[in-house]
């Protein structure tokens, strides 16, 4: 059985992500929380509403580029990997 919380970490996985690559829904979430999540066909409960407009987007994006650029560096491709289904 999935622990009581999975669907919420996932929904708020999924807006945090395209808040971080997307900077007019960054700047919609943090004025509109309900409303930009809305848009994605999620609907935020009231304690998610108030966590995501406590959210600093720019050290949350800043944070990410640090994220992508160190595991870039150590990313590793293997062609034999590859499915072409």
């Amino acid at each position: 059985m999935p622990a009581p919380n999975t669907n919420h970490q996932e929904r708020l996985a999924a807006i945090l992500g395209r808040a971080i690559t997307d900077d007019s829904f960054a700047t919609e979430l943090h004025k509109h929380p309900a409303s930009a999540a809305k848009n994605l066909g999620m609907t935020l409960r009231i304690d998610e509403v108030v966590a995501l407009k406590g959210l600093d987007l720019a050290q949350l994006v800043e944070s990410s580029k640090m994220l992508r650029s160190s595991l870039a560096a150590h990313a590793t491709f293997d062609p034999q990997q590859i499915r072409m289904d």
